[in-house]
């Protein structure tokens, strides 16, 4: 039977809406939420803020939820305020209903920008990956894998300009036009102030004059065919952080940044992620500023091998890497052995002798590691590396981070951070779905109940002891008891 046709819908006046029931049980929100606590946030932002002066600041740990929705869901800030009101889910995963009131778009924006400028990222990123050590996802003993991907800045290639270094002027060269300019400014003036307005005022442009405007704009650009740019030579003036970059000879060069990952190749954690300008050279020094930082900044894990592309088979890096104890599976371009080189005559020259000794370290660190690929001990592990293109696919195709967001080195640097602290949640979440007792309490509960294992242990061996003493014991009792003695 068809049921009778409705012109219109009478809403009821009062609706009770529990907002947990509109979250499914399995939804990502759900799993994410519970996986990790913000509230430590707020004592890292203290110091930013007076104590007696001001307005109250916005609620620090619903800043990083919608921080982390805007990642999660590859919103843009204007477009997640804009389904916030009106999304229970989002509303749900920040605390909040459909009767709270929610800040203003400007206020995420100022709060990120201050956080930017005092590290308060850093510090949400390295809270992430400790817990995803204390859950035991990432193990004492890391395999890891290092890579860099290139981003598309946030910048046309038409608004290069030539850089315009600053005339060469003598001092007295100075003096005179200072002087002039300071007689021209004296002297009196011929133009007339009116209080009358512009009787001509020029008329509104349409949207059919914007567009006309629009295309003399684009027909306007510069024609860059057969001419020749450079990072010494040109600049961009929307984004002057970026520099033409491309990795291959068949790609085009477009103002680019480099964005590194540190990545445990096992659990495919991001322990690391750095921004830098684009550059030959940045991979290899922004890793090594890495495999620093992770060392101090979690002494809890210790890196054993370190896999990478040939990019990072330079002499001077695998110098570093062994230096450091870290064993590298990096593809070099050749497995021959190089001999060590020898020199016929002695120097007492101080900088002869550090080159010559820094030539036989290049030369044992790239046998040594060539040796490692012959061997194909570790060739398991090393083929693992293809987790850190995995993460950057995931970080371009899903979370937006094919190209950059804002325009600056910092932005960028927020960008990548908070992509990697989204991968590592999600990664997380998966990991304590599948293994419900693990996690921080989880993990304090195992070394208690290793510290009772080790006393009960403890305990048992010396009543055994005791045990075995009194049945010695009484043995020999037993034995004196029924031992004759001759006659």
């Amino acid at each position: 039977m068809l049921s009778p046709k409705q012109n219109h819908i009478q809403p009821n006046m009062f609706q009770y809406i529990d907002m947990e029931d509109l979250v499914p049980k399995h939804h990502i929100l759900r799993r994410v939420k519970d996986v990790i606590d913000f509230s430590a946030v707020h004592d890292w932002v203290k110091p930013l803020y007076s104590e007696k002066t001001g307005r109250p600041s916005t609620n620090a740990e619903l800043v990083v939820r919608l921080v982390v929705l805007e990642y999660l869901f590859n919103h843009s800030e204007r477009e997640l305020f804009e389904t916030l009101p009106m999304h229970a889910g989002y509303l749900w995963f920040c605390g909040l209903d459909f009767e709270s009131s929610l800040p203003d778009r400007t206020t995420l924006v100022k709060t990120r920008a201050l956080w930017r400028r005092h590290g308060i990222f850093d510090d949400i990123m390295m809270h992430v990956v400790n817990q995803c050590i204390a859950s035991g996802l990432v193990r004492p003993d890391v395999h890891a894998g290092v890579d860099g991907t290139q981003v598309r800045a946030n910048a046309s290639i038409h608004s290069l300009e030539e850089i315009e270094l600053a005339p060469v002027q003598t001092i007295e060269g100075y003096l005179e036009d200072k002087k002039q300019s300071d007689e021209a400014s004296l002297a009196p003036s011929d133009n007339t102030d009116s209080d009358d307005d512009d009787q001509n005022p020029q008329p509104s442009k349409s949207k059919n004059n914007h567009q006309t405007d629009q295309l003399q704009e684009n027909a306007s650009h510069e024609d860059f065919h057969g001419k020749t740019f450079s990072n010494q030579t040109h600049r961009s003036t929307t984004d002057p952080d970026a520099r033409l970059y491309k990795k291959s000879k068949g790609q085009e060069a477009y103002p680019r940044y480099l964005v590194h990952d540190l990545v445990d190749v096992e659990s495919g954690i991001i322990l690391k992620t750095d921004a830098s300008i684009a550059s030959g050279t940045a991979e290899r020094e922004i890793s090594q500023q890495q495999l620093n930082a992770v060392r101090f900044q979690h002494p809890q894990i210790h890196i054993r091998t370190l896999s990478g592309d040939k990019a990072y088979g330079t002499p001077a890096y695998l110098v570093y890497l062994f230096s450091r104890g870290i064993m590298p599976l990096i593809s070099l371009r050749d497995h021959e052995l190089e001999e060590v080189p020898t020199w016929q005559r002695k120097t007492h020259n101080p900088e002869h002798q550090r080159k010559r000794q820094e030539k036989i370290d290049h030369v044992k660190a790239k046998n040594q590691a060539k040796q490692i690929q012959i061997d194909g001990k570790y060739q398991d592990i090393q083929n693992e590396r293809v987790q850190c293109e995995h993460e950057f696919a995931e970080a371009k195709i899903v979370h937006g981070m094919d190209r950059a967001r804002s325009r600056g080195l910092d932005c960028m640097q927020e960008q990548a951070l908070c992509t990697a602290i989204v991968q590592n949640l999600k990664k997380l979440s998966r990991f304590k779905g599948k293994r419900p007792g693990t996690g921080v309490s989880a993990c304090a509960e195992t070394k208690k109940r290793d510290e009772r294992n080790h006393d009960n242990h403890f305990i048992s061996l010396i009543f055994k002891g005791i045990q075995e003493k009194s049945s010695s014991l009484s043995e020999s009792l037993m034995d004196k008891k029924y031992s004759f003695s001759p006659v």
